[in-house]
């Protein structure tokens, strides 16, 4: 399985509505859960993993008076969420790029993007700003062919609570507990940068 994340450009913005997928290797459309749209392309939850760079048809659709949108599309990052479920099945977030999308399908992109206006920020807005900046952080990444998957857990009864584990292909390979979740944070970025061979491969206490 590819885990990829590429850089997303531009505003984001929720889309409430139906997305469907049509594979060449699948004689039923896939369903995915949309989860937010850009004018490049869209985010979306699915049940199983889709091949990088794979050519899809994509079928959107909304609430009346939208009319369905019919896009060719090719995958353009695969990300296995095994914080939002650790049993199959699994979740995958998928971003799916548009490839040459039609005048009326770039209208409504671009009319849902511009309506987008910055909030102020508040305690909450803030917080979740910091949420998000852990998850991007801890993000899975694929070296030399071999997906890493870091986690960081909190563990009150402990002198350092914050404990880093990093697993290669679903096999814990790294375990570390910091004083710090900004230090747990900067170990990910040190070990991302120099993963271990495997004969340097530990797993701590």
């Amino acid at each position: 399985m590819s885990v990829v994340q590429e850089e997303r450009a531009g505003p984001r913005v929720p889309f409430q509505g139906r997305v469907q997928l049509e594979l060449v290797s699948r004689q039923t459309p896939l369903e995915g859960n949309p989860l937010n749209l850009s004018e490049g392309g869209l985010c979306l939850r699915l049940e199983q993993a889709l091949d990088l760079h794979a050519a899809v048809t994509l079928r959107l659709s909304g609430p009346p008076p939208l009319k369905p949108f019919r896009c060719a599309a090719r995958v353009a990052w695969v990300v296995q969420r095994l914080d939002l479920r650790s049993a199959p099945p699994f979740l995958y977030d998928v971003g799916v790029e548009f490839v040459d999308p039609s005048p009326r399908l770039r209208q409504f992109v671009t009319g849902r993007v511009a309506g987008v206006r910055p909030l102020l920020p508040t305690p909450h807005s803030v917080a979740t700003r910091q949420k998000r900046t852990t998850q991007d952080a801890l993000k899975a990444v694929l070296i030399h062919g071999r997906c890493y998957i870091p986690t960081v857990e909190r563990e009150p009864a402990t002198a350092d609570p914050w404990h880093l584990v990093v697993a290669v292909d679903g096999t814990p390979c790294f375990s570390q507990r910091y004083a710090s979740e900004r230090q747990a944070l900067a170990a990910w970025t040190q070990f991302r940068r120099r993963p271990p061979k495997p004969r340097e491969a530990r797993v701590g206490r």
